[in-house]
């Protein structure tokens, strides 16, 4: 009988282990009494051909995510724009980041010209070995035949434990070859995610360079595995049942390797499976109840850490190191609270700076930027144009009337574009015919959600910056939804600023610096990061001597009427 003393989950894990301690002794000796080996065999085929379709899954989805991603022409884009130095590595790292979160398996890269030479990589640099560098760079060399939508596939082995899978697409611009980007998928990864199967299992490529092993004993010291592709083979002294399969892209071959133990002496085997069964029962009951306590003492100590964090310490986190599945639960708890709190923050942080942000949009009107000049028209006008001084006054009224409803913060598109006509208008009247504005906005975007003060601060920094170089300024502003996001363009022809400038401004605005000196923009960008996430944001594009592009991605899937387009 279990020990009274004994807590309730121990005592339901030591029952729960006898009685399927004491099926498996039962199940055993009825499968050595039967001997039946066609029964095995027909055991063997079904399961090493399940685990082979399990094993093509696998190839198949890594494959396709890592394919697909070096095919998308964001991606491209991004290689292309290092590889002709318009720009640094950040998007491109950024991408990558983006794919480890959708792979279940992590990639590092590497992007590197035409002449071997690492323009960007997202190896650690101790790991980014003169080997690794060459490595790469001959693989390269062997996939400057492939076509523009074409991916050289390889196997990268440096004697350590695993090796990497290798994806190397061709960087062309106009259907010149300009470098090439380099997916090393991780051998590490790649085998953790696969441990979990019942049987073992090897991938290579065609020239027999491993690509996944599910133990180290069956690769070669150069790193090759063969064997019969159907059938029984002998693998370092055991035997195993094996079938193999060729990919359809041609690109890897797939070995399903089912454990097939010899059955000799069945009846000795018989006689000391029953002659051992009572001490096999005693013994592994033994074995049992001390994994029982073990699991039982995790247990309590998670309950009493949780209870520890609830009732004492919000701040404090699970400390275990036991090595099994409860470190796994306390770690996955430590990072639900780390969420949680994250989450609070930038909802606090959300709410006041939406407040300071209407504040300053209040203030930077009915300073002296906007509203001073905006009376000096009315006093002029007021002397030789009574009525379109009137005008004037009702725009400015309008104005003054939305920017001080602090009732919303988010409002339709088309309440901030009536809102940007008044402002507009009064624009117009102060500078007369050498100032355009041009409105493309797609009407399926007028009844999507934005934050109240949208586009003012972008057409205020065209209208600021623009006239500094120009007696005369055009502005165009353009709106669309694409997949789901709602995108805005505000170019202007103001002759943009100095390249080094518009560099930095980006960099701020990617990092919401707060001590750049663009506080409408850094402030929208912040605004947007914070409510919309990261995929949401500012980005600017400047042409020195011709004009200065601000780009606005919105992406809100709450947006019922978004989401629809």
């Amino acid at each position: 009988m279990p020990n009274k003393g004994m807590g309730k989950f121990k005592q339901k894990l030591l029952k729960s282990v006898s009685r399927k301690m004491v099926l498996l002794l039962l199940l055993s000796a009825l499968i050595f009494t039967m001997g039946q080996y066609a029964v095995i065999l027909l055991g063997n085929e079904g399961n090493v051909r399940s685990h082979l379709q399990e094993l093509k899954a696998s190839y198949r989805q890594l494959d396709r995510i890592d394919t697909e991603f070096l095919r998308d022409e964001e991606t491209m884009r991004a290689a292309r724009a290092v590889l002709t130095g318009e720009q640094g590595a950040a998007r491109l790292q950024q991408l990558v980041r983006r794919l480890n979160l959708q792979s279940p398996v992590s990639s590092e890269f590497i992007l590197s010209d035409l002449h071997g030479s690492v323009l960007a990589a997202s190896f650690p640099g101790s790991t980014l070995t003169s080997y690794l560098w060459n490595y790469n760079a001959a693989i390269c060399y062997h996939a400057r035949n492939c076509g523009e939508d074409e991916i050289y596939r390889s196997v990268y082995y440096d004697n350590s434990t695993y090796s990497d899978r290798m994806f190397v697409k061709p960087v062309y611009q106009d259907s010149a070859l300009l470098g090439f980007l380099t997916l090393y998928l991780s051998g590490a990864g790649w085998n953790y995610s696969l441990s979990d199967t019942n049987f073992d299992g090897v991938i290579t490529d065609l020239r027999g360079n491993i690509m996944y092993s599910s133990k180290h004993a069956f690769a070669s010291v150069d790193n090759k595995f063969s064997c019969a592709s159907h059938g029984s083979v002998e693998l370092n002294g055991l035997r195993y049942w094996a079938l193999s399969e060729t990919t359809p892209d041609g690109g890897a071959i797939i070995y399903s390797l089912v454990y097939y133990p010899r059955s000799g002496a069945l009846i000795a085997g018989l006689i000391a499976l029953a002659m051992a069964a009572a001490a096999w029962y005693v013994t592994a009951r033994n074995v049992f109840a001390s994994m029982a306590a073990s699991s039982a003492a995790s247990v309590e100590h998670l309950v009493q850490e949780l209870r520890y964090i609830r009732t004492t310490d919000s701040g404090h986190r699970i400390e275990m190191d036991s090595g099994d599945e409860f470190s796994e639960v306390a770690h996955q708890t430590n990072y639900m609270l780390d969420a949680l709190k994250e989450l609070n923050e930038r909802n606090t942080e959300l709410l006041r700076r939406s407040n300071r942000i209407e504040m300053e949009q209040l203030t930077a009107q009915m300073n002296p930027h906007f509203l001073y000049n905006t009376l000096e028209i009315i006093r002029t006008l007021a002397l030789f144009d009574g009525v379109k001084a009137e005008q004037v006054i009702t725009e400015l009224t309008q104005v003054l009337r939305y920017s001080i409803d602090f009732s919303r913060d988010e409002v339709p598109l088309q309440d901030d574009i009536f809102y940007i006509q008044s402002y507009l208008n009064i624009q117009k009247v102060r500078f007369g015919s050498r100032f355009r504005c041009q409105l493309d906005i797609a009407p399926e975007c007028m009844d999507c959600m934005v934050p109240k003060l949208l586009l003012q601060p972008l057409l205020e920094n065209s209208i600021k910056y623009g006239f500094r170089r120009r007696m005369e300024l055009q502005i165009r502003v353009e709106g669309r939804l694409e997949e789901g996001a709602l995108l805005f363009r505000v170019a202007d022809d103001g002759g943009g600023m100095e390249e080094e400038q518009a560099l930095a401004l980006q960099a701020q605005l990617a990092s919401h610096d707060r001590d750049s000196p663009s506080i409408g923009l850094r402030n929208l960008a912040r605004r947007l990061d914070l409510k919309y996430g990261s995929k949401s944001g500012v980005e600017v594009v400047n042409h020195e001597g011709r004009g200065f592009e601000v780009l606005v991605r919105i992406e809100d899937r709450r947006n019922p009427t978004c989401t629809k387009s």
